[in-house]
């Protein structure tokens, strides 16, 4: 599950608002996601995140810190209940599992346009591979769904929360009717992150796995 979660943020934070005819007139939640993406170079927030059945049975609870630079890298640091490091420098992803000392590192550009992470990276595909559908909103919070437009995906359906700030928690609903619901707190947008965030260098006596 985490290999598939990865792929998917991977292609949402990857993404620069590109305006088509039958997207003239857009919602309010629509316009505050393309101003978000537009005009954030560097992310920093806690995150929640929860994975749990369709039924609503929570399955796991994590937690930690994720940092973003555009355009390509990007950091999360998984703190609770298990430490795990998953950093892209703009080429590769490693997945570091510290209890087990064991790392995975792909390419990045494997598998991109079906996840939604590339959606904060180059906002100019948000359009061509979602079709962004508004919701509903409460209090200033606009929930839209994006639903890709490719038969890969592993993800049946991709709710996001966005207000006039930006981003604020992403809902995502996998092919085995799972639930991963990943809420952010204390954001901070275009902050200047140190370059030692998005790199990552193997510690001496763990295992490596790919290249």
């Amino acid at each position: 599950m985490k290999l598939t979660l990865i792929h998917l943020l991977t292609i949402f934070f990857f993404v620069t608002a590109n305006v088509s005819a039958e997207q003239i007139n857009k919602s309010t939640g629509e316009q505050y996601l393309e101003k978000f993406l537009a005009d954030t170079q560097t992310f920093e927030a806690d995150f929640q995140q929860t994975l749990r059945t369709h039924e609503g049975e929570v399955i796991q609870e994590t937690a930690g810190k994720f940092y973003l630079n555009r355009p390509g890298k990007f950091r999360w640091n998984y703190q609770t209940p298990f430490e795990q490091i998953i950093v892209s420098d703009g080429e590769r992803i490693w997945i570091y599992d510290v209890e087990l000392q064991q790392i995975t590192v792909q390419q990045q550009s494997a598998g991109l346009p079906t996840t939604p992470m590339a959606l904060l990276e180059d906002s100019s595909t948000l359009y061509r591979n979602f079709i962004v559908i508004p919701l509903d909103d409460r209090e200033g919070l606009y929930r839209l769904k994006l639903q890709s437009r490719s038969k890969e995906s592993d993800f049946g359906e991709i709710v996001i929360g966005v207000d006039v700030d930006g981003l604020r928690f992403m809902q995502l609903h996998d092919q085995f009717e799972q639930v991963t619901d990943i809420v952010f707190s204390e954001v901070e947008i275009n902050k200047k992150l140190a370059k030692e965030i998005f790199e990552f260098v193997p510690p001496d006596g763990a295992d490596v796995f790919g290249g």
